[in-house]
């Protein structure tokens, strides 16, 4: 993820399908900001899948210059 406000970008995704001993998916997403705070994001079920795809998204969208005569 990245952010031209805050400079927020992901920097690690569990592996696509990840799942616990107990069969359950699991998705870990790690955000950094610029300010050096650290988040990390978790999902299970679901809720996992549909947050390991919506990272992968983010995170494969290339940075697009901003022109302020714009």
């Amino acid at each position: 993820m990245r952010s031209q406000d805050n400079g927020a970008y992901i920097v690690k995704i569990s592996p696509k399908d990840n799942t616990l001993s107990n069969g359950v998916e699991y998705c870990y997403v790690g955000i950094k900001c610029k300010d050096g705070t650290n988040y990390s994001v978790q999902a299970y079920g679901k809720e996992a899948i549909e947050l390991h795809q919506q990272a992968t998204m983010i995170a494969t969208i290339p940075i697009m210059p901003v022109s302020p005569t714009i």
